[in-house]
């Protein structure tokens, strides 16, 4: 049985965070494109999901600002190729398109040399939903008050710390655009979820700065949405907010 259509709700934030001087993240929801800001406190809009809806993050690579033209391209690619994504093959495509733009352009301009850009998001359609990533930025999808990763990290696996917390690492096996002519594989998958469900999406500012348990616990704890990712966001500014941080919670109903 389809599911029915119905309206997407969306709040999000992205910053440069305290340390970075400039924000090389970039999101797109929708029409909707977001580039280099950076926003003091989340915004707030509702899609309606008759054609299909992209959601998603992208965190620019190669230092500002061709890291910052890598995530612009991609998301503004994404909004205008979303309403025609018809699921995981249509989005591969994509995604390599892109990969193969980014490329072209930095070849062009050797001050843009080895730019590229992570990108995570999900695809929602009138009948199914859909996750896809390259590169280390995260979807996972929230479950009750459990956040469950859904995208897969394109980044070494490191031995956990002494404490027994993971260790992050800045080094990503592949992204759209970067270094190397190597074809990227990107990582697309229907969630098993079909019907209405929520998401949260995140560039490394965040996952890579506040432990999953207490990302858990601060969703978990909010009154609403705007309340949940504006304290997701103080998280990572209090834990050194050394990098850009991208946040989108992402709500379908029916």
């Amino acid at each position: 049985m389809g599911v029915a259509r119905g309206a997407v709700e969306v709040t999000v934030l992205t910053h440069r965070g305290a340390v970075r001087q400039a924000n090389e993240d970039a999101v797109v929801m929708g029409a909707l494109t977001v580039a280099g800001a950076e926003m003091n406190a989340p915004a707030h809009c509702w899609l309606p999901i008759a054609d299909p809806v992209i959601i998603a993050v992208a965190d620019g690579l190669g230092g500002h600002a061709a890291g910052e033209i890598a995530s612009e391209h991609a998301v503004h690619r994404m909004a205008e190729s979303g309403p025609q994504l018809t699921g995981p093959e249509s989005v591969d495509l994509l995604l390599k398109h892109i990969d193969d733009e980014i490329k072209e352009h930095a070849g062009q301009h050797v001050e843009f040399s080895g730019m590229g850009t992570t990108v995570a998001g999900v695809l929602l359609t009138p009948d199914a939903n859909y996750w896809f990533n390259v590169g280390d930025s995260r979807t996972y999808r929230l479950q009750d008050s459990r956040l469950i990763q859904l995208s897969e990290d394109d980044s070494p696996v490191l031995p956990p710390a002494e404490d027994g917390r993971p260790v992050t690492t800045n080094y990503i096996t592949q992204s759209l655009g970067g270094s190397g002519n190597s074809t990227i594989v990107p990582h697309v998958g229907q969630d098993t979820e079909p019907g209405p469900g929520a998401w949260l999406m995140c560039s490394d500012g965040l996952s890579d700065l506040v432990p999953l348990e207490e990302m858990e616990r601060i969703i978990a704890e909010a009154g609403d949405d705007n309340i949940a990712v504006y304290n997701l966001w103080k998280a990572a500014m209090n834990a050194s907010g050394r990098d850009n941080i991208s946040i989108l919670l992402v709500r379908r109903h029916s």
